[in-house]
Protein backbone atom coordinates (compact mmCIF):
# COMPACT_ATOMS: atom_id res chain seq x y z
CA UNK A 1 0.00 0.00 0.00
CA UNK A 2 2.97 2.30 0.75
CA UNK A 3 4.25 2.19 -3.03
CA UNK A 4 0.86 3.79 -3.83
CA UNK A 5 0.89 7.08 -1.28
CA UNK A 6 2.96 9.14 -3.43
CA UNK A 7 0.79 8.71 -6.38
CA UNK A 8 -2.23 9.45 -4.35
CA UNK A 9 -0.26 12.45 -3.07
CA UNK A 10 0.48 13.89 -6.50
CA UNK A 11 -3.35 13.26 -7.46
CA UNK A 12 -4.69 15.39 -4.75
CA UNK A 13 -1.64 18.37 -5.46
CA UNK A 14 -3.27 18.41 -8.81
CA UNK A 15 -6.84 17.98 -7.75
CA UNK A 16 -6.27 20.92 -5.36
CA UNK A 17 -4.04 23.06 -7.69
CA UNK A 18 -7.18 22.74 -10.17
CA UNK A 19 -9.85 24.20 -7.68
CA UNK A 20 -7.05 26.96 -6.51
CA UNK A 21 -7.49 28.03 -10.51
CA UNK A 22 -10.96 27.64 -10.90
CA UNK A 23 -11.83 29.66 -8.13
CA UNK A 24 -9.52 32.33 -8.76
CA UNK A 25 -11.12 32.06 -12.47
CA UNK A 26 -14.21 33.04 -10.42
CA UNK A 27 -13.15 35.79 -8.14
CA UNK A 28 -11.71 37.72 -11.20
CA UNK A 29 -14.96 37.30 -13.25
CA UNK A 30 -16.62 38.31 -10.36
CA UNK A 31 -14.66 41.63 -9.58
CA UNK A 32 -15.88 42.19 -13.67
CA UNK A 33 -19.47 41.48 -13.28
CA UNK A 34 -19.30 44.46 -9.89
CA UNK A 35 -17.44 47.00 -12.87
CA UNK A 36 -19.79 46.47 -15.21
CA UNK A 37 -23.48 46.16 -13.39
CA UNK A 38 -23.43 50.04 -12.63
CA UNK A 39 -20.90 51.70 -14.74
CA UNK A 40 -22.88 54.75 -16.76
CA UNK A 41 -20.83 54.14 -20.31
CA UNK A 42 -23.17 50.89 -20.66
CA UNK A 43 -26.56 52.20 -19.30
CA UNK A 44 -29.48 51.93 -21.89
CA UNK A 45 -32.02 53.37 -19.65
CA UNK A 46 -32.40 57.15 -21.53
CA UNK A 47 -34.05 54.76 -24.50
CA UNK A 48 -36.49 54.17 -22.25
CA UNK A 49 -39.13 57.12 -22.24
CA UNK A 50 -41.64 55.07 -20.23
CA UNK A 51 -44.51 55.69 -22.89
CA UNK A 52 -45.01 58.48 -25.90
CA UNK A 53 -43.29 61.68 -25.43
CA UNK A 54 -42.88 64.71 -27.60
CA UNK A 55 -40.45 64.24 -30.54
CA UNK A 56 -38.02 66.79 -29.11
CA UNK A 57 -38.01 66.54 -25.18
CA UNK A 58 -35.34 68.00 -22.23
CA UNK A 59 -35.88 66.16 -18.25
CA UNK A 60 -33.18 67.67 -16.27
CA UNK A 61 -31.14 68.59 -18.95
CA UNK A 62 -30.16 72.08 -19.95
CA UNK A 63 -31.81 72.68 -23.31
CA UNK A 64 -29.63 72.97 -25.87
CA UNK A 65 -30.61 76.37 -27.53
CA UNK A 66 -31.08 75.08 -31.17
CA UNK A 67 -33.89 74.53 -33.41
CA UNK A 68 -36.52 72.65 -32.44
CA UNK A 69 -38.85 70.62 -34.57
CA UNK A 70 -42.22 72.09 -33.99
CA UNK A 71 -44.71 69.94 -36.84
CA UNK A 72 -44.13 66.33 -35.82
CA UNK A 73 -46.51 65.17 -38.50
CA UNK A 74 -48.11 62.25 -39.49
CA UNK A 75 -48.38 63.29 -43.28
CA UNK A 76 -47.24 66.86 -44.58
CA UNK A 77 -49.04 69.49 -43.94
CA UNK A 78 -51.39 67.71 -41.73
CA UNK A 79 -50.60 69.63 -38.81
CA UNK A 80 -50.80 66.48 -36.88
CA UNK A 81 -47.84 66.35 -34.22
CA UNK A 82 -46.53 63.04 -32.71
CA UNK A 83 -45.42 61.80 -29.88
CA UNK A 84 -44.02 58.26 -29.49
CA UNK A 85 -41.75 56.25 -27.02
CA UNK A 86 -40.97 53.32 -25.85
CA UNK A 87 -41.89 51.64 -22.43
CA UNK A 88 -39.57 48.98 -21.32
CA UNK A 89 -41.03 46.08 -19.05
CA UNK A 90 -38.11 43.61 -19.55
CA UNK A 91 -34.93 43.54 -19.53
CA UNK A 92 -31.84 41.26 -19.29
CA UNK A 93 -28.15 40.93 -19.45
CA UNK A 94 -25.74 38.19 -20.72
CA UNK A 95 -22.17 38.01 -20.46
CA UNK A 96 -19.38 36.12 -21.80
CA UNK A 97 -15.75 36.64 -20.32
CA UNK A 98 -12.38 35.78 -21.43
CA UNK A 99 -9.64 36.09 -18.68
CA UNK A 100 -5.89 36.38 -19.90
CA UNK A 101 -3.05 37.37 -17.73
CA UNK A 102 -3.54 41.09 -17.76
CA UNK A 103 -6.52 41.70 -20.47
CA UNK A 104 -9.60 40.77 -20.23
CA UNK A 105 -12.87 40.82 -22.38
CA UNK A 106 -16.30 40.47 -22.27
CA UNK A 107 -19.09 40.28 -24.68
CA UNK A 108 -22.70 41.50 -23.48
CA UNK A 109 -25.64 40.74 -24.97
CA UNK A 110 -28.47 42.96 -24.07
CA UNK A 111 -32.21 42.40 -24.48
CA UNK A 112 -34.91 44.55 -24.08
CA UNK A 113 -38.85 44.14 -24.44
CA UNK A 114 -42.24 46.15 -23.78
CA UNK A 115 -44.53 48.83 -25.84
CA UNK A 116 -44.30 51.22 -28.60
CA UNK A 117 -46.91 53.96 -28.18
CA UNK A 118 -47.49 56.17 -30.88
CA UNK A 119 -50.25 59.12 -30.04
CA UNK A 120 -51.10 62.06 -32.97
CA UNK A 121 -52.41 65.59 -31.87
CA UNK A 122 -54.01 68.14 -34.08
CA UNK A 123 -53.55 71.82 -34.06
CA UNK A 124 -55.56 72.07 -31.16
CA UNK A 125 -53.88 69.39 -28.67
CA UNK A 126 -56.71 67.43 -29.14
CA UNK A 127 -55.92 63.36 -29.85
CA UNK A 128 -56.62 61.91 -32.94
CA UNK A 129 -55.15 58.41 -33.26
CA UNK A 130 -53.07 56.28 -31.32
CA UNK A 131 -51.67 52.91 -30.95
CA UNK A 132 -49.68 50.23 -28.75
CA UNK A 133 -47.03 47.78 -30.61
CA UNK A 134 -45.38 45.21 -28.28
CA UNK A 135 -41.19 45.38 -29.52
CA UNK A 136 -38.16 43.49 -28.40
CA UNK A 137 -35.01 44.70 -29.32
CA UNK A 138 -31.29 43.13 -28.65
CA UNK A 139 -28.25 44.60 -28.51
CA UNK A 140 -24.68 43.65 -28.45
CA UNK A 141 -21.17 44.99 -27.17
CA UNK A 142 -17.41 44.30 -26.21
CA UNK A 143 -15.44 45.79 -22.90
CA UNK A 144 -12.08 45.29 -22.16
CA UNK A 145 -10.19 45.01 -18.99
CA UNK A 146 -6.60 45.69 -17.94
CA UNK A 147 -5.42 44.29 -14.33
CA UNK A 148 -4.41 47.63 -12.36
CA UNK A 149 -1.83 47.73 -9.50
CA UNK A 150 -2.04 44.07 -7.39
CA UNK A 151 -2.64 46.10 -4.19
CA UNK A 152 -5.45 48.15 -5.75
CA UNK A 153 -8.84 46.99 -4.17
CA UNK A 154 -10.21 46.91 -7.82
CA UNK A 155 -7.84 44.69 -9.50
CA UNK A 156 -9.09 45.68 -12.57
CA UNK A 157 -10.72 48.62 -14.50
CA UNK A 158 -12.49 49.32 -17.53
CA UNK A 159 -9.89 50.56 -20.56
CA UNK A 160 -12.05 50.35 -23.47
CA UNK A 161 -15.68 49.50 -25.08
CA UNK A 162 -17.12 49.21 -28.65
CA UNK A 163 -19.72 50.48 -29.82
CA UNK A 164 -22.73 49.29 -28.71
CA UNK A 165 -25.26 48.29 -31.73
CA UNK A 166 -28.36 46.31 -32.19
CA UNK A 167 -32.59 47.32 -32.43
CA UNK A 168 -34.94 44.94 -34.23
CA UNK A 169 -35.75 43.26 -37.81
CA UNK A 170 -33.46 43.94 -40.38
CA UNK A 171 -34.85 46.01 -42.47
CA UNK A 172 -32.67 49.32 -41.35
CA UNK A 173 -29.20 49.93 -40.42
CA UNK A 174 -26.56 52.39 -39.29
CA UNK A 175 -23.97 52.63 -41.53
CA UNK A 176 -22.04 55.51 -40.38
CA UNK A 177 -21.71 58.27 -37.40
CA UNK A 178 -19.21 61.31 -37.35
CA UNK A 179 -18.75 64.30 -35.41
CA UNK A 180 -17.84 67.87 -36.49
CA UNK A 181 -17.27 71.61 -35.63
CA UNK A 182 -19.90 73.89 -36.58
CA UNK A 183 -18.40 74.87 -40.17
CA UNK A 184 -15.35 71.76 -40.07
CA UNK A 185 -14.96 69.45 -42.91
CA UNK A 186 -12.53 66.76 -41.27
CA UNK A 187 -14.13 64.61 -38.65
CA UNK A 188 -13.65 64.97 -34.91
CA UNK A 189 -14.75 61.57 -34.23
CA UNK A 190 -15.71 59.00 -37.05
CA UNK A 191 -16.73 55.50 -36.73
CA UNK A 192 -18.42 53.23 -39.11
CA UNK A 193 -20.46 50.03 -39.38
CA UNK A 194 -17.38 47.75 -41.04
CA UNK A 195 -15.83 47.48 -37.26
CA UNK A 196 -17.98 48.81 -35.07
CA UNK A 197 -17.91 45.32 -33.15
CA UNK A 198 -14.39 44.89 -33.44
CA UNK A 199 -12.46 48.92 -32.75
CA UNK A 200 -12.45 49.70 -29.07
CA UNK A 201 -12.81 52.91 -27.80
CA UNK A 202 -10.20 53.84 -25.34
CA UNK A 203 -12.26 54.87 -22.22
CA UNK A 204 -9.52 58.31 -21.83
CA UNK A 205 -10.07 59.25 -25.02
CA UNK A 206 -13.90 59.07 -25.45
CA UNK A 207 -15.45 62.09 -27.75
CA UNK A 208 -15.26 64.93 -25.01
CA UNK A 209 -16.78 68.48 -25.64
CA UNK A 210 -17.01 71.56 -23.49
CA UNK A 211 -20.56 73.17 -22.27
CA UNK A 212 -21.67 75.11 -25.26
CA UNK A 213 -19.55 73.78 -27.92
CA UNK A 214 -21.55 73.44 -31.15
CA UNK A 215 -21.37 70.24 -33.38
CA UNK A 216 -22.64 68.90 -36.56
CA UNK A 217 -23.90 65.26 -35.93
CA UNK A 218 -24.36 63.14 -38.98
CA UNK A 219 -25.66 59.98 -39.08
CA UNK A 220 -25.55 57.81 -42.12
CA UNK A 221 -28.49 54.75 -42.33
CA UNK A 222 -29.75 52.49 -44.95
CA UNK A 223 -33.41 51.04 -45.59
CA UNK A 224 -34.29 47.88 -47.57
CA UNK A 225 -37.95 49.02 -47.92
CA UNK A 226 -38.83 52.44 -47.17
CA UNK A 227 -42.31 53.88 -46.53
CA UNK A 228 -43.77 56.78 -47.17
CA UNK A 229 -40.26 57.98 -48.47
CA UNK A 230 -41.71 61.79 -48.89
CA UNK A 231 -38.22 63.12 -50.73
CA UNK A 232 -37.11 66.34 -49.45
CA UNK A 233 -39.41 66.19 -46.05
CA UNK A 234 -39.11 62.80 -44.80
CA UNK A 235 -36.75 60.01 -46.43
CA UNK A 236 -38.74 56.75 -44.91
CA UNK A 237 -37.31 56.81 -41.77
CA UNK A 238 -36.94 59.30 -38.50
CA UNK A 239 -33.43 59.41 -36.49
CA UNK A 240 -33.36 60.76 -32.95
CA UNK A 241 -30.05 60.97 -30.70
CA UNK A 242 -31.28 60.02 -26.79
CA UNK A 243 -28.96 61.53 -24.82
CA UNK A 244 -28.35 61.91 -20.49
CA UNK A 245 -27.53 59.53 -18.23
CA UNK A 246 -31.30 58.28 -17.02
CA UNK A 247 -34.40 59.42 -15.67
CA UNK A 248 -34.38 62.67 -14.60
CA UNK A 249 -31.39 63.56 -16.75
CA UNK A 250 -31.95 62.69 -20.09
CA UNK A 251 -33.25 64.55 -23.59
CA UNK A 252 -34.13 63.52 -26.74
CA UNK A 253 -33.24 65.40 -30.27
CA UNK A 254 -34.62 64.88 -33.93
CA UNK A 255 -31.86 64.90 -36.91
CA UNK A 256 -33.20 65.44 -40.19
CA UNK A 257 -32.31 64.87 -43.76
CA UNK A 258 -34.38 67.39 -45.34
CA UNK A 259 -31.37 69.87 -46.46
CA UNK A 260 -32.31 72.02 -43.21
CA UNK A 261 -30.75 72.77 -40.04
CA UNK A 262 -27.31 72.09 -41.09
CA UNK A 263 -28.62 69.01 -43.11
CA UNK A 264 -26.71 69.59 -46.73
CA UNK A 265 -28.28 67.11 -49.05
CA UNK A 266 -31.95 66.24 -48.78
CA UNK A 267 -33.55 62.92 -49.00
CA UNK A 268 -29.57 61.11 -49.03
CA UNK A 269 -30.21 59.05 -45.53
CA UNK A 270 -27.32 61.07 -44.10
CA UNK A 271 -29.15 62.89 -41.08
CA UNK A 272 -27.94 65.92 -39.38
CA UNK A 273 -28.23 67.18 -36.37
CA UNK A 274 -26.36 70.81 -34.96
CA UNK A 275 -26.24 69.94 -31.18
CA UNK A 276 -25.22 72.82 -28.73
CA UNK A 277 -23.42 70.61 -25.84
CA UNK A 278 -25.06 70.73 -22.42
CA UNK A 279 -24.04 71.65 -19.34
CA UNK A 280 -22.82 69.86 -16.39
CA UNK A 281 -24.19 70.44 -12.44
CA UNK A 282 -22.19 73.02 -10.62
CA UNK A 283 -20.66 70.19 -8.23
CA UNK A 284 -18.66 68.42 -11.53
CA UNK A 285 -15.34 69.28 -13.60
CA UNK A 286 -16.37 66.64 -16.23
CA UNK A 287 -19.19 63.77 -15.96
CA UNK A 288 -19.84 60.43 -18.35
CA UNK A 289 -22.83 60.35 -20.26
CA UNK A 290 -24.52 58.41 -23.12
CA UNK A 291 -25.89 59.28 -26.78
CA UNK A 292 -28.28 56.67 -28.22
CA UNK A 293 -28.72 56.97 -31.86
CA UNK A 294 -31.91 55.91 -32.54
CA UNK A 295 -33.52 55.07 -36.06
CA UNK A 296 -36.95 54.14 -36.54
CA UNK A 297 -38.59 53.18 -40.14
CA UNK A 298 -42.04 54.79 -41.00
CA UNK A 299 -43.94 51.57 -40.93
CA UNK A 300 -42.92 51.42 -37.57
CA UNK A 301 -43.70 54.59 -36.71
CA UNK A 302 -46.97 55.07 -38.88
CA UNK A 303 -48.41 52.11 -39.83
CA UNK A 304 -50.28 49.98 -36.02
CA UNK A 305 -49.40 46.75 -38.05
CA UNK A 306 -46.29 47.90 -40.20
CA UNK A 307 -43.68 46.06 -37.62
CA UNK A 308 -41.22 47.07 -35.48
CA UNK A 309 -38.09 47.77 -37.13
CA UNK A 310 -34.98 49.68 -35.82
CA UNK A 311 -31.69 50.38 -35.31
CA UNK A 312 -29.79 51.87 -32.49
CA UNK A 313 -26.02 52.52 -31.98
CA UNK A 314 -24.71 53.77 -28.29
CA UNK A 315 -21.76 56.04 -27.46
CA UNK A 316 -20.75 57.38 -23.84
CA UNK A 317 -19.29 60.73 -24.08
CA UNK A 318 -17.53 63.23 -21.49
CA UNK A 319 -18.96 66.56 -20.93
CA UNK A 320 -15.62 68.82 -19.33
CA UNK A 321 -15.73 72.22 -17.94
CA UNK A 322 -12.99 74.05 -19.29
Amino acid sequence: MKKYIPILTAVSLIWMSCADIHDQEKDEISQLMKLLENDVILNTDILNTEGAMDEEYSDGLDIDGGMKTMADTLWPHSGYRLRFGRHITDRERTFTFDVQDDTAYAEMHRSMSGNFYVIAFDSNHTMVDSFVKAFSEEFERRIRFVRTDSSSNRPWRIEGITIGYGGAGNKVRITGLSFYTLNGTDALFNYTADNASEVFIPRNDLPAFNPGDTLRIELTVENDDPVFDMGNIDSGERVAMHYGRGRGERARRRLNDAGVFGDVNADDNVFTKLWRAHTIRPNHQRRVFNMHYDLIDNATLFISDGGYNTAVWSLPYRIIRP
